[in-house]
């Protein structure tokens, strides 16, 4: 969470700070879109890791009000496999394309572009690893209990 909202800062930070320097300074920064967009797609991958860890499917959730239970927990145990699925996809072509995307971000001293791209097989990761756990929760029945 910690890492997610300090990219959220550092992107709009760096978006004010270059909007306003190009716009009233007239002397932009070189690198300021740049590592915007960086910061903006480590927060959406990032982030995509944590509804997944809180399982939060915004767009599934809304329909399960109208469906039996049983079909809600085959639904959702279903989304759980399929996201397990697209993790795997991140991992392997997320890597391979990192590994073999050429050249280099000249405007942050001559970055590898694969630095940026590892993002995708990290995420994967990160999902692979959440959605492993989640669907054990779900088969094993080891989700705690509530409080409440």
């Amino acid at each position: 969470m910690w890492t997610s909202c300090t990219l959220l800062v550092l992107m709009v930070a760096f978006t004010v700070y270059t909007v306003i320097m190009r716009y009233i300074f007239k002397d932009p920064p070189f690198w300021g879109d740049t590592v915007a967009l960086f910061c903006n797609i480590w927060l959406v991958l990032i982030a995509y890791a944590l509804a997944v860890r809180e399982r939060e499917d915004i767009a599934s959730e809304g329909i399960y009000v109208y469906l039996p239970a049983r079909v809600v927990h085959v639904l959702r145990f279903s989304w759980q496999v399929l996201t397990f699925l697209f993790a795997a996809y991140l991992i392997w072509y997320g890597f391979d394309a990192a590994r073999n995307v050429p050249g280099q971000f000249w405007e942050l001293g001559g970055l590898p572009k694969k630095v940026p791209m590892m993002a995708l097989p990290l995420c994967g990761t990160l999902v692979a690893l959440l959605t492993a756990s989640n669907i054990a929760e779900d088969l094993f029945d080891w989700r705690p209990q509530s409080t409440d």
